[in-house]
């Protein structure tokens, strides 16, 4: 058997090529340093959702919220289905206006007056 073959992960480490960055000022920089950072863009402000009652769900629709009803039908083969049809929309004035109207407890019987009578 002969001498092992030397391959290039068995040299010896050497010096990096490319040389030290230098500024104006001839201060080494990182190249990390002169890549740009990424910058977080701004979320949107969450709006807080009217009271959720039984049966029903909100959902983020423009300048305000969908009501949705949430059932379930069982199809001819016994397999379950969610249903989620539309019922009515709310705006941020309309609730914004309910909130300034009714707090706490009254605030979740107006919203359950108001899907009432939107309700078909």
């Amino acid at each position: 058997m002969g001498r092992p073959e030397m391959r290039s992960r068995d040299a010896p480490e050497s010096a990096p090529l490319m040389a030290p960055m230098v500024t104006r000022h001839q201060e080494p920089v990182s190249r990390s340093e002169l890549i740009p950072k990424r910058v977080k863009k701004p979320t949107a402000k969450q709006a807080k959702k009217p009271p959720k009652p039984p049966g029903y769900f909100w959902r983020k629709s423009g300048a305000g919220w969908d009501l949705r009803r949430d059932f379930y039908v069982t199809r001819n083969d016994g397999v379950k289905v969610r249903k989620q049809p539309y019922v009515a929309h709310m705006s941020q004035e309309a609730f914004r206006e309910l909130k300034r109207q009714h707090k706490g407890a009254a605030l979740e019987r107006a919203i359950a007056d108001w899907i009432s009578s939107h309700d078909k």
